[in-house]
């Protein structure tokens, strides 16, 4: 879990760009082979749908159920990591 924490949070920070975190995020989430705790996958595989949804070409406004923007992946991106490191922090 914290080599995702670690990707959310260099993209929250802009340590890394978007497309980097898109690649990256994507990658390693579909080479997981660890078995994850219910909750902790539903955070990381939103993350995984969000992620997914990113759309270059969106602006803020103009999001739809398939589509959002780099501002709403962002977002979304760091209210996920509210709710990771609550669960990391809370065994």
């Amino acid at each position: 879990a914290y080599k995702y924490k670690r990707l959310i949070e260099d993209f929250i920070n802009e340590v890394i760009s978007v497309e980097d975190f898109e690649s990256d995020y994507l990658d390693t989430f579909k080479k997981e082979t660890e078995r994850m705790d219910p909750t902790l996958f539903q955070i990381l595989n939103g993350v995984f749908e969000a992620v997914d949804c990113y759309w270059h070409e969106c602006l803020p406004g103009q999001e739809t159920a398939f589509e959002i923007s780099e501002q709403q992946l962002r977002k979304e991106v760091r209210e996920a990591l509210v709710k990771l490191n609550y669960v990391l922090n809370n065994p």
